[in-house]
């Protein structure tokens, strides 16, 4: 199994840099896990160029590491200014392989490269999607040779929602370190402590972007109606940041205005819960996984979620998981890993913790159910040599 990939790295770095474009300023699981899939791919020896915003927050780890990183202005997908960029890049790196990780900026390397049939395209495709089958996708498309997913359910979505062939499409499961997961159990209680936890309460986190889409008021709203039934037992902790747009002229972050907006409404829920401490709210943490570690339930109460990055480590750090039953979530929670609730209800949300909690032996049952298939389906021994066998070798 070495054997092979090593050799598939040499394979990679004989080809010439792969450059990834990630745009995005935002700090959510996207953004996190493209920085840690190029930091993953340079440990395998895989040469690469990273293309993004001057404001984005993955460019100083990635510089520390020696990557080469290049600017990219914001602006239109259509920008022929932009596509110029593109080219003087690839002319600067004797890229080969460009690897896109959002749709606008899919669209912009498409485009760019559309009479350049010697440049390779993947598009990895993490979110939701609407049917896109009009002549510019149909266009675009032509120019992916490798439409990547991180489950079936996207894989069965792309293929009735989008112009491409089954060929076209792979899924590659999202690449988690499980030896990050291995923390000193003094740095475990240091956060319970850091949070606030008493004794014996037990501590139930959602992780994710602070977006109504994310059911971030349903948590919060749980929170609330858990104390009144249950008089402290559970501490919630909503762990996350508002979706930054942009960064005005003197560098500051410019929010989504409903994202804004429920941020707002969750501080007021954390300043109504200080005299009895049943809900926090805390920022974008670059180090969650001691979060997860210190928490007992993870509750992820997303309106349409395709596939969730925060529930695998959620599984991965032996919490037990609790979505909301739609999209990608079904597929993760499916053989007895979790429990699945309908969205939009904070009564729904309390109501699963209390039977999770009443039932001990069902609920050790599934958390143990889920740490194994993650450790199966999602560490990176697994993806990884998929992600270098793909960039080694052109699909016809």
């Amino acid at each position: 199994m070495k054997k092979k990939q090593k050799s598939s790295s040499a394979s990679v770095t004989a080809l010439g840099p792969v450059a990834h474009i990630m745009t995005s300023v935002s700090r959510g699981g996207l953004e996190l896990y493209v920085r840690e899939l190029i930091v993953k791919l340079h440990a395998a020896n895989v040469q690469q160029v990273v293309v993004c915003d001057q404001h984005s927050f993955i460019q100083g780890d990635l510089k520390d590491l020696g990557i080469s990183v290049e600017f990219l202005a914001a602006g239109s997908r259509y920008n022929p200014w932009r596509m110029w960029r593109l080219h003087a890049i690839q002319r600067a790196h004797r890229i080969q392989v460009w690897h896109s990780h959002q749709r606008d900026d899919m669209i912009l390397v498409a485009l760019a490269f559309f009479f350049s049939k010697s440049v390779r395209h993947i598009f990895s495709l993490y979110m939701g999607f609407a049917r896109k089958k009009d002549l510019l996708h149909r266009l675009v498309y032509r120019r992916v040779e490798k439409l990547v997913t991180t489950s079936e359910l996207m894989n069965s979505l792309a293929r009735e929602r989008l112009p491409v062939r089954a060929s076209q499409i792979a899924r590659i499961r999202y690449g988690r370190d499980h030896n990050a997961f291995a923390l000193a159990p003094a740095k475990v209680k240091a956060i319970r402590k850091a949070v606030g936890a008493t004794a014996g309460q037990k501590i139930v986190v959602s992780l994710c972007r602070l977006d109504p889409m994310k059911g971030v008021r349903e948590f919060a709203e749980a929170a609330r109606l858990l104390d009144y039934r249950m008089r402290g037992k559970f501490l919630f902790v909503q762990i996350g940041e508002r979706t930054i747009t942009s960064f005005d002229g003197e560098g500051r972050p410019v929010f989504l205005p409903e994202s804004e907006s429920v941020y707002r409404e969750l501080l007021a829920a954390e300043r109504g819960a200080q005299s009895t401490r049943y809900f926090r709210l805390l920022p974008f943490q670059k180090d969650y996984v001691p979060y997860l570690l210190a928490s007992d339930y993870f509750v992820l109460g997303s309106y349409d979620e395709m596939y969730s990055l925060s529930m695998i480590d959620a599984m991965m750090a032996g919490c037990f998981v609790i979505g909301t039953n739609n999209g990608g979530t079904v597929e993760q929670l499916q053989d007895k890993r979790g429990f699945l609730i309908e969205a939009k209800s904070g009564a729904a949300i309390a109501d699963a913790l209390i039977r999770a909690d009443k039932s001990a032996p069902q609920r050790k049952a599934m958390q143990k159910a889920a740490q194994s298939w993650v450790m199966q389906e999602h560490t990176w021994k697994a993806v990884l040599p998929q992600w270098l066998a793909l960039y080694a070798h052109r699909q016809r």
